[in-house]
């Protein structure tokens, strides 16, 4: 099986941030290539409440927030956000490939006020 990019459902998370979603055959499992630059999301912190990420660090790096935990991560590094953490970045030019456990949607993600 193979997936090209022209498949992926391209979608703005932020004024700086894009998401190109791939279609997966299960709804136990998604991939996503995540393209991020200066806060994301614009304000607050994101929260999902269902899905476990895995993010790997293709290019650029962040600094990421995680619960209050401050984190500098760069090419080559992973970072892994629970169910039920809230988080945001600020991110530098920042390429990203996630695996979600189950896939993500949108009703399961919500954005917290500072």
């Amino acid at each position: 099986m193979i997936i090209k990019k022209k498949q992926a459902k391209r979608e703005k998370i932020s004024k700086n941030g894009t998401v190109y979603d791939y279609p997966m055959p299960s709804k136990d499992l998604g991939i996503a290539l995540q393209e991020l630059n200066f806060r994301v999301p614009d304000k607050g912190w994101y929260k999902n409440k269902i899905c476990n990420e895995i993010c790997y660090v293709i290019s650029g790096s962040a600094t990421l927030f995680i619960d209050n935990k401050k984190l500098n991560i760069k090419q080559g590094d992973i970072f892994i956000i629970r169910p039920k953490q809230k988080s945001y970045l600020q991110a530098n030019k920042l390429k990203i490939l996630t695996i979600t456990r189950p896939n993500w949607y949108k009703e399961q993600c919500e954005i917290l006020e500072d």
